[in-house]
């Protein structure tokens, strides 16, 4: 296989396993080698495929929905390492829906080790602070409207 097509089947690998994270769809867990590696933030590093279900269950205490926007994936390679660029949206267990409007866009960058076409290692880089509850930092971080928007 060459190196172009390798590139296209992991990036269709990537988009699958946010096709099917969208869905909750339990056989994402196919997608990856048994002793795959995760990071996320606020939970950090953790192998092996069962991290990837207990992180999932820490998901589903505060997410209800989430879509990630496959339109707006941006993606670098290099070697077996392969780098994605997203925006996504939700709703939280609450009802409220993300991102919050003065915010626009959640954004996230994931980076993902291959092993052949199974993810090997997954590094997730997001701020889980989905709706924005975290209000101290929140407003220290806000820009100032622009005055085309008052």
């Amino acid at each position: 296989m060459t190196q172009d097509a390798l590139k296209k089947d992991r990036i269709e690998v990537v988009r699958q396993f946010y096709a099917k994270l969208d869905q909750a769809d339990a056989t994402l867990l196919d997608l990856f080698t048994e002793d795959t590696e995760v990071f996320f933030p606020k939970f950090g590093t953790a192998k092996g495929k069962s991290s990837l279900g207990e992180l999932g269950k820490r998901f589903a205490l505060e997410i209800d929905m989430i879509q990630h926007i496959q339109d707006k994936f941006r993606f670098i390679s290099d070697g077996d390492t392969l780098v994605l660029e997203g925006q996504m949206r939700g709703v939280m267990q609450n009802g409220e829906r993300w991102p919050a409007p003065q915010t626009g866009s959640h954004h996230f960058c994931s980076v993902f080790e291959f092993e052949d076409l199974r993810i090997k290692r997954l590094s997730i880089y997001l701020d889980p602070d989905f709706n924005l509850e975290d209000k101290k930092r929140v407003k220290n971080y806000q820009q100032p409207p622009k005055p085309e928007d008052i």
